[in-house]
């Protein structure tokens, strides 16, 4: 697996194929980039929304740091493309619990692989976050992914997919979200990335430490409470064109010519 770039430029096509490829790859860079550009608009909009009514989500007080990148590969590298991802993640959210890390590494993992082995002359996307307790602090992480296949003779000796990843770490806003719902939330996360049940108690144990420590509110403040609503995406589960419609977030296939023939 390399950066896009460095796998375009590994390329030698014939003369004749030359240019067509060249306006390929250069369109799927483009293409790329935008969805980099895209997640980080959607990630950031996200955010500044999170805990409203419109946006039934964990909130956060202030963006920490962002990671976003692209990456083509051919089948060979499949294997080696979710490991290297989540190892860049896990240096990213470095200061939690290594099983928690481990298990939100799986999970993530899983929906790249998924992506990943959707089919050929297909593009699919997946987004997903988790909150995180660190030994001083607790965050969220946000994170959506985007792989197409590609086909087009000459491309695919060297390039058979391409991806593009945007990954944010936010501090999570306790103030704004009642005890019960960070309870239910976190324990909810714990399940889905894979905890075993025995484990849950230390887990939840630190984590309610580390809200009071923060200034969270154990009281029934209702200006606070919001378990009563629905949240439309929780914390440890995958959502994406595979698992959910998101049409309306996937660009339109100008591609398509080019990269069929």
């Amino acid at each position: 697996m390399a950066p896009l770039k460095k796998a375009i430029e590994a390329l030698d096509p014939a003369p004749d194929k030359k240019n067509q490829l060249t306006l390929a790859l250069n369109l799927l860079s483009e293409l790329s980039e935008q969805k980099v550009a895209q997640f980080t608009e959607k990630i950031e909009s996200d955010l500044r929304t999170a805990g409203t009514i419109e946006n039934r989500t964990v909130p956060v007080t202030e963006i920490l740091a962002n990671h976003s990148e692209y990456r083509a590969y051919v089948k060979s590298d499949a294997g080696k493309i979710a490991t290297e991802v989540m190892s860049a993640m896990k240096n990213f959210l470095a200061g939690g619990s290594d099983a928690i890390l481990d298990g939100i590494g799986k999970l993530v993992t899983t929906g790249l692989e998924a992506i990943i082995g959707a089919g050929s002359g297909s593009q699919q996307e997946m987004k997903s976050y988790y909150i995180v307790v660190q030994k001083f602090g607790m965050v969220r992480f946000d994170i959506r992914a985007w792989s197409r296949q590609i086909e087009a003779n000459g491309i695919t000796s060297q390039i058979e997919t391409c991806m593009a990843i945007v990954a944010y770490k936010s501090s999570v806003d306790v103030k704004k979200l009642s005890f019960n719902s960070f309870l239910v939330l976190y324990q909810d996360q714990l399940a889905k990335i894979g905890i075993p049940e025995a484990d849950w108690d230390k887990y939840l144990t630190e984590a309610e430490a580390m809200y009071k420590k923060l200034g969270g509110n154990t009281g029934n403040d209702q200006a606070m409470e919001m378990e009563s609503a629905v949240y439309r995406m929780a914390p440890g589960y995958l959502y994406g064109t595979l698992w959910e419609d998101l049409s309306k977030d996937v660009p339109k296939p100008v591609l398509s010519n080019l990269l069929k023939n």
